[in-house]
């Protein structure tokens, strides 16, 4: 939701119960004056009557061309003893002139003439239609709501999107702020001293943030570099001391030692390239055959192959092409073999690759139980403690689909085998 949409959204419920409140108290003041009026015309009617019969003259008649109609009787003691002398009431009455019933506000007033007798004197007047004003006032606050909130719609529109254009133009910035691509300078102009501050921050930030982007890339990549040539040193002299006179358990421990070596090593270049592939250090893209490429692998792992006696079978639809940057479409194909072959059966396994316009897979076999699907993609992530695995193969894997919008899957048949699938 847009900011302008929820500040519109909430100046409008305000506004509903301000302007429903403000009706409600309209009405009653509204009814209050208009029964005031009524009643005032009244009394001075009534007091009109009552003194024309009590002077003895001649009252005017029922039709006398007002709004107004009275009607005088004489009541008894008891009468004039249990009921109010003045009240006003709100009735419906029936206009003769008008065959229809509408409501009138009467006035009762009870009086006494000079020989004692007590009379009831009934006036009654044509008064508003409460049903007919409620309609009308709620139409009317209707209207009035409808008019106030479009108007607050178009000017706070037209209001906020000139004031927050500076906020608009930094947002636009950072949505094209790339930290491994070079980005422009942020222009933006403004004399609201809070989006003039932002501005500054982000500024700040964003320089900040490249420069430690820059530090880290060059920490792992010196950080890696150096580590090579000690581990590399290391081995050296090791297979220099092999060729002296050592025993066969000192040969096994250096041997072990060695191996040891070249497990770090290769866990140093798969780190390395996990961190450039967390950079974005790979933006070249091109088409890449998939099956040009699954081929190639079988061949250059194919004496790992045979080391564990797996069978590999590959099956292409033709020759799909698969826009991606070759040095990652390559880590990609080769750790899924490198891993359908580490982990497959220690002997007579096998290893289907099929390699789809959209999709590839490897089908291993192997242990006869699924793995974690929340977790085969973690880094370090190992089932079965093989010794040759890094721990990093399928994490390479994930951050290559993640970088190029792909779905990686793991699932488990019940004939034992497991499936990991690329696809697009």
């Amino acid at each position: 939701m847009t900011l302008t949409t929820r500040i519109i959204r909430r100046v409008s419920a305000i506004l509903f119960v301000v302007l429903t409140l403000w009706s409600v108290l309209f009405y009653a003041v509204m009814e209050e004056e208009i029964i005031d009026e009524v009643d005032d015309a009244i009394d001075l009617y009534t007091e009109n009557v009552i003194t024309r019969y009590l002077a003895g003259k001649e009252l005017p008649s029922v039709d006398n061309g007002t709004n107004n109609s009275y009607h005088l009787v004489e009541v008894t003691d008891e009468y004039a003893r249990t009921h109010p002398h003045l009240s006003y009431t709100d009735e419906m009455r029936y206009i003769a002139d008008k065959k229809e019933t509408e409501p009138a506000r009467v006035l009762k007033t009870i009086f006494r003439t000079e020989n004692g007798q007590w009379h009831e004197l009934t006036v009654a007047t044509p008064t508003i239609e409460k049903r007919d004003l409620m309609e009308a006032v709620a139409y009317w606050v209707l209207g009035l709501y409808l008019a106030v909130v479009l108007t607050i719609i178009v000017v706070n529109a037209w209001v906020i999107r000139r004031s927050m254009r500076p906020l608009y133009r930094l947002l636009g910035w950072l949505d094209r702020y790339n930290i491994n691509e070079h980005t422009e300078a942020l222009e933006n102009p403004t004399k609201v001293t809070e989006f003039r501050t932002l501005n500054e921050t982000i500024q700040r930030f964003s320089q900040r943030n490249q420069e430690l982007f820059e530090q880290q890339k060059r920490f792992i990549g010196d950080a890696s570099h150096e580590l090579q040539t000690p581990i590399a040193i290391c081995q050296n002299r090791l297979e220099m001391l092999c060729d002296s006179d050592m025993t066969e358990e000192q040969m096994g421990e250096i041997f072990k030692t060695i191996q040891t070596l070249e497990h770090m090593s290769e866990l140093n270049r798969s780190l390395l390239f996990l961190s450039k592939i967390d950079n974005g250090q790979f933006p070249d893209t091109m088409p890449v055959d998939m099956a040009s490429l699954a081929q190639q692998t079988q061949v250059e792992y194919r004496r790992m192959a045979s080391e564990k006696r797996v069978s590999v079978a590959i099956r292409a639809e033709g020759h799909p092409v698969w826009q991606m940057n070759p040095a990652l479409a390559k880590a990609l194909v080769q750790n899924l073999y490198r891993n359908a072959i580490i982990h497959n059966l220690d002997e007579g396994g096998e290893l289907h690759i099929y390699i789809g316009i959209e999709e590839i897979a490897f089908t291993n076999t192997g242990a006869p139980m699924a793995l974690d699907k929340e977790h085969v993609f973690d880094r370090f992530y190992k089932s079965g403690g093989k010794e040759r695995s890094t721990g990093l193969g399928l994490a390479i894997v994930k951050a290559i689909c993640d970088l190029y919008g792909l779905t990686v899957e793991y699932t488990y048949d019940e004939e034992g085998r497991h499936t990991f699938a690329v696809r697009i």
